[in-house]
């Protein structure tokens, strides 16, 4: 149930910040590449893509965070079971080792989720201030 929430709510920011995206790529830009021939799925491939994703990118860095925050509320209001659960049964006991174990997995789990979400990142945007070698 937590990666259903986490995932969700991630489509749909993530999907808002592409169309926002695709709305601010410049018109002197789509007005050369059409007068240059390209069609609409060239055009989507080489120039609304990598416009959009540096918006995505940023975009997930910050929604990762703010997904788990969600889940685990939904969890802790609604649920019976995951870490949300967890940390409402171990404060009815007053077990602060488990809630505090739960916390440091789900930062933990966060952590590693945006480290991924970076490495991606790294890999597939390129620098727009990159200065050609030739």
């Amino acid at each position: 149930m937590l990666g259903f929430v986490i995932g969700a709510s991630l489509a749909l920011v993530c999907g808002l910040w592409f169309a926002l995206s695709v709305r601010e790529v410049s018109p002197v830009v789509l007005a050369k590449a059409r007068m240059l021939g390209a069609s609409r799925g060239q055009l989507l491939r080489t120039v609304y893509l990598p416009s959009a994703t540096s918006w995505v990118f940023s975009s997930l860095h910050t929604s990762v965070g703010m997904a788990f925050v969600g889940a685990v509320v939904g969890e802790y209001l609604g649920s019976s079971a995951g870490f949300g659960y967890l940390i409402l049964q171990a404060e009815g006991v007053f077990d602060v080792n488990t809630v505090f174990a739960a916390i440091v997995v789900l930062t933990m789990a966060a952590l590693l989720l945006n480290a991924i979400i970076g490495i991606v990142e790294r890999r597939k945007v390129h620098s727009r201030n990159a200065i050609p070698l030739q």
